[in-house]
């Protein structure tokens, strides 16, 4: 560890403690996204998550997501501190803990959903890949690696390489893995973090609350699809929640952050407006197809500090 990283924590900690954080952060006229994924899970604790809803809550104007986009549309000048909570994959958690907290605060948020997964007892395909690849001892892991041509390569190593392929070549490593690992079987600890939520839990989320977007139908790396492909995982994932919800599905979420020209045009015909995963501010005459998000953290201190530092 640099000794930069080490001292990191201490920074965010004084920066919150002193006010620093919140102060350098007004100085931005600027609207924020902010990103969450799974909670109630040791990456967001159901502790951290509330800690940083409340400060946002107090300090800042938490607004749906398509009141920002609206405002963008429009072209509102001001919309400095307001923020657009949102919660990518649609994991059982952001039903069980996020939701609950959420209305407790009276606070709305934008869950993207995969609709070709929900329902079929699945996980996103680089959970499931990443935790059997985990389960393997590390020679049987090695060896496997090295079938793949990555030789010498870690478990992350891999699973960015999984990234890379076509989506027929990915999905046939999957199977590769799934049957290297036939013993697989999740902890509580696991279907806690990863388990989805089925369209009866999506169904009951509150409408007035919790807006569904489209976080296509089953989160392939986006910028790696064929046109065929492409239009049924970005153009087809609208129709599908949409008949199964009863909901209008407006907004879209491009899949680990990846897109090219052809996948953000295919977005900009289909929805209002998509988010990314690029960190940044959002700031009048923005891209409605291009926006940036700020990653939620493990502890508040931190997250002050990335209000005003988002790559940080």
């Amino acid at each position: 560890m640099s000794l930069r990283a080490a001292l990191a924590p201490v920074l965010h900690r004084l920066g919150h403690a002193a006010g620093l954080s919140l102060s350098r952060a007004k100085e931005f006229s600027v609207a924020r996204i902010v990103t969450f994924h799974a909670v109630g899970v040791p990456s967001c604790s159901t502790e951290a998550f509330t800690a940083q809803l409340e400060y946002l809550k107090q300090n800042f104007r938490v607004v749906p997501f398509a009141e920002l986009v609206k405002a963008l549309r429009d072209r509102q000048p001001d919309i400095a501190h307001w923020i657009a909570l949102t919660f990518d994959d649609g994991t059982r958690n952001n039903g069980t803990v996020a939701a609950p907290i959420l209305k407790r605060l009276g606070l709305p948020a934008t869950f993207f959903i995969c609709p070709g997964l929900v329902g079929r007892g699945v996980w996103l395909w680089n959970h499931e890949a990443r935790e059997r690849l985990r389960s393997l001892p590390f020679a049987e892991f090695a060896a496997l690696a090295d079938s793949f041509g990555r030789t010498g390569e870690n478990l992350e190593a891999v699973i960015k390489w999984m990234k890379t392929l076509p989506l027929h070549s990915r999905t046939h490593i999957e199977r590769v893995i799934r049957d290297a690992t036939p013993n697989f079987r999740p902890s509580d600890a696991q279907r806690t973090e990863f388990d989805l939520m089925n369209w009866d839990e999506l169904k009951a989320l509150d409408p007035s609350l919790i807006t569904i977007g489209a976080h296509s139908t089953n989160h392939p790396i986006l910028a790696n699809c064929t046109p065929a492909e492409l239009a049924a995982e970005v153009a087809d994932c609208r129709a599908l929640l949409e008949n199964e919800l009863g909901r209008a599905v407006e907004f879209f979420c491009y899949p680990n952050g990846d897109f090219n020209a052809e996948v953000t045009q295919l977005a900009r015909v289909t929805y209002t407006a998509a988010v990314t995963t690029q960190p940044g501010f959002v700031k009048p005459g923005a891209d409605l197809h291009q926006l940036p998000r700020l990653n939620c953290c493990a502890t508040l201190p931190h997250f002050a500090w990335r209000l005003h530092r988002p790559t940080a």
